[in-house]
């Protein structure tokens, strides 16, 4: 007659309720972190494309001098891609601007900007970020 005693074993549903809550606070403290950090990497994808143009840049002024066209083709033939678009960077993701600071502008997530300083001879380059707005490094490129 030992089979017919019930056990007392297991969980109530209130336990089991508690743990689920505890689980669920966990992982959304969790997913923010990640998104967060998915931020953080798409800029500092951003900041490694802008020391690539800059780069490039500066391996062309060193063979002579560079103007704006040249500086723009050089970049897009570098095969970046934008991390906030997730597509090949053009030559319209360029800007090139003669002398004018880069503005925050929410269209332009994860483009270069490439400032001519002195025509042939002095750039200024800068990435802009989530939101459109310019990352404070500024790179510079000159003969």
């Amino acid at each position: 007659m030992m089979w017919l005693r019930k056990s007392k074993k297991g969980f109530t549903l209130i336990e089991l309720m508690v743990v689920v809550a505890i689980i669920g606070v966990l992982a959304l403290l969790g997913l923010r972190l990640y998104t967060g950090q998915q931020a953080k990497a798409k800029e500092a994808i951003v900041k490694a494309n802008a020391g690539t143009v800059q780069t490039l840049i500066q391996s062309e002024l060193a063979d002579g001098p560079v103007d704006h066209t040249e500086a723009v083709s050089v970049a897009a033939a570098a095969g970046l891609r934008n991390p906030f678009a997730g597509t090949p960077m053009e030559a319209d993701d360029f800007l090139v601007e003669h002398n004018t600071p880069a503005v925050t502008d929410t269209n332009r997530e994860g483009d270069i900007h490439i400032n001519v300083i002195e025509s042939g001879v002095h750039f200024e380059v800068q990435g802009y970020g989530l939101g459109g707005i310019p990352i404070p490094e500024i790179l510079t490129a000159r003969r």
